[in-house]
């Protein structure tokens, strides 16, 4: 019996000694591995997002000046056209006969002073001789006022004339494309309906909404993105126009104008866009990575009654200095989807824990491992 208790504990102290380990190799198992990287520097910009949609930038009714019927149509929807270009044409078939006739008009009158003319400077040879009496010489004299001041109606008339048959062609006042026509061959047009609606498309305008704790950020001239669906992968560049200077009391929101240059006429109005405006931005910033980076969230009291608090957020990382982790307060600046800009607490030099670094503390031994 006692032979095999014996026998019981040798085995027992064989497999405990078997699988004890040196204190050595449990250090190195404790040691954790981590991943660190070196801040970058770059642009880095912070952004406001909004819908809207996309205007023209100016779009004009364009009117027959005349109430006549259509006689011709040189132009129509999606045309685009030259500033004065002729869209249509009313009947002037009149007009056209009167301005005939005050051409000739012009022609007669002007004829006419240029033959008292010749009788109005011989009178004047013979009055300075006092060849003829003052009396002849105030005939021819008002001879002469009359044919001028006939000149000066004849030519009154015609400029009238031309300024009807010219208003009898429907012109674009602009330049830009044809959005709509509302007459066809052979219509009466009329003072109340628009011949035509021209658009400029050279540059398009989007109206977005600003929300009153974002209206401080947009400044008129900021840089701002658009992207529109359908054309996805492109994006344009605009730029805050204009800011509307009083808030709508119903949203709580101020009007912002968005321009963008639209020289391939790409954008249309109508189309829906998403709008990213640019509020701050820097150029050489320290940039950290958003995934290295704590925050710890906490109240702080700030004296008086017990709700008085100000909630606080600490942001910090941890960094690798001899083989040991140190913590590391942050100061920030901008920010966005990928990258931190750092104002405080880090360098270039800086190896920054970027994996594992939420299951370090201060002080304690890593492993770098970058592979």
């Amino acid at each position: 019996m006692k032979k095999s208790i014996l026998l019981i504990l040798s085995i027992s102290l064989l497999v405990f000694s078997c699988g004890k380990k040196t204190g050595k190799e449990t250090t190195e198992e404790q040691i954790l591995s981590v991943k660190v990287e070196k801040l970058i520097t770059g642009h880095i910009e912070d952004r406001v997002k909004y819908l809207g949609n996309i205007e023209a930038n100016n779009e004009v009714l364009v009117y027959s000046l005349i109430p006549q019927k259509i006689t011709s149509i040189q132009a129509d929807v999606n045309d685009i056209v030259k500033k004065d270009q002729v869209l249509a044409t009313v009947k002037n078939v009149e007009v056209k006969q009167g301005l005939l006739q005050a051409e000739a008009g012009v022609s007669s009158a002007k004829a006419q002073l240029e033959n008292i003319k010749t009788e109005w400077e011989r009178t004047q040879k013979l009055y300075e001789q006092q060849a003829i009496s003052k009396a002849q010489f105030d005939a021819v004299k008002a001879q002469m006022e009359a044919a001028e001041a006939g000149v000066k109606q004849a030519e009154a008339m015609l400029k009238s004339t031309n300024e009807q048959y010219e208003n009898s062609f429907i012109k674009s006042p602009i330049a830009g494309v044809v959005s709509a026509r509302n007459y066809d061959m052979g219509d009466q047009t009329s003072p109340q309906m628009p011949a035509f609606t021209v658009v400029d498309m050279e540059k398009v305008k989007i109206k977005v909404d600003l929300v009153e704790e974002e209206l401080h950020k947009v400044k008129e001239g900021a840089k701002a993105y658009i992207e529109v669906k359908g054309m996805e992968g492109r994006e344009f560049i605009g730029k805050v126009h204009r800011v509307h200077p009083t808030v709508d009391p119903l949203t709580r929101t101020v009007t912002a104008e968005i321009l963008v240059d639209n020289a391939d006429l790409k954008l249309r109005p109508g189309m829906y866009a998403k709008v990213n405006i640019v509020t701050e931005s820097s150029d050489n910033a320290l940039l950290l990575p958003n995934h290295a980076i704590i925050e710890k969230t906490y109240r702080q009291w700030q004296g008086g009654e017990v709700t008085n608090a100000e909630i606080i957020v600490a942001k910090y990382c941890y960094i690798v200095k001899d083989g040991k982790t140190v913590k590391v307060d942050l100061k920030t600046g901008i920010s966005n989807a990928q990258y931190t800009q750092i104002l405080e607490g880090l360098s270039t030099a800086d190896d920054v824990i970027v994996i594992g670094q939420h299951n370090v503390s201060d002080n304690q031994d890593v492993k770098i491992v970058n592979d």
